[in-house]
C-alpha cells in the first residue's frame, strides 16, 4: 500500500492552479456569451410586431375636422399692405387670375363666374365673368367663389380666401440723453 502524502505548500499550489483553472473556464464561457449576445445585439431584427389600436369614431371625426381645417388654412393667400409713408392709403390691390383654366374635352369653351361669399363687400373688376379680375380691399379676410363651366352644363367650382394684413407700423424710436444744465443759456 502506497501512502499519499501532501504538504501544506504542495496542496496550497495544488487549489491556486485548480482556481486558476476555474478562472480560465470561466472568461472563456464570458467571452462567449459576450459575442452571443453582441451579434444579437446587431443583427437586424425580423420581428415586426406593430400594435394599432383602433380609433374611436369620435377620433377619427375630430381628425378628419382638423386634416380640412389645416388644409382650407394652407389654401388662404396672404399679403400685407406695403409701407407706403402714408396713413392715409389703407388698401391693396389683388389680382384673381384663373386664365389657365381649361375644359379637357377639346374645342369647348369654359365660362368663369366669380361671387364673393365672406368679408367686407368689394367690387370685382372688370366683372364677375372674366377670366382675370381684381378687386382693392383694406386689412381684412375676403373669400371667392369660382364656379367654371363648360358649354354642356358641366361645372367645378372652387373657393379661396385671401387674408390682406394690415401696413406695418413699426412706433418711433426714443433717444433721450439727460445731462446737467440749462437750455435757457
Amino acid at each position: 500500500m502506497s501512502s499519499f502524502n501532501i504538504t501544506k505548500e504542495s496542496f496550497g499550489k495544488l487549489i491556486a492552479f485548480f482556481a486558476i483553472l476555474i478562472s480560465a473556464v470561466m472568461i472563456v464561457k464570458w467571452r462567449e456569451y459576450e459575442s452571443k449576445v453582441l451579434k444579437e445585439a446587431t443583427k437586424p431584427s425580423t420581428d415586426n410586431i406593430e400594435v394599432k389600436r383602433e380609433q374611436s369614431p369620435e377620433t377619427v371625426a375630430r381628425i378628419s375636422l382638423l386634416e380640412k381645417m389645416a388644409m382650407a388654412e394652407r389654401e388662404k393667400i396672404k399679403v400685407m399692405v406695403e409701407h407706403d409713408n402714408s396713413p392715409l392709403t389703407n388698401t391693396y390691390p389683388m389680382i384673381l387670375d384663373a386664365t389657365n383654366s381649361y375644359d379637357p374635352d377639346v374645342g369647348d369653351e369654359v365660362q368663369f363666374v366669380w361671387k364673393q361669399i365672406a368679408g367686407e363687400p368689394v367690387e370685382i373688376r372688370p366683372n364677375p365673368f372674366s377670366g382675370k379680375v381684381s378687386f382693392e380691399a383694406q386689412a381684412g379676410e375676403y373669400t371667392f367663389e369660382l364656379t367654371v363651366s363648360d358649354d354642356y352644363g358641366s361645372k367645378a367650382t372652387v373657393t379661396r380666401t385671401v387674408i390682406i394684413e394690415p401696413e406695418p407700423n413699426t412706433p418711433p424710436v426714443i433717444d433721450m440723453k439727460i445731462r446737467q444744465g440749462s437750455e435757457l443759456n
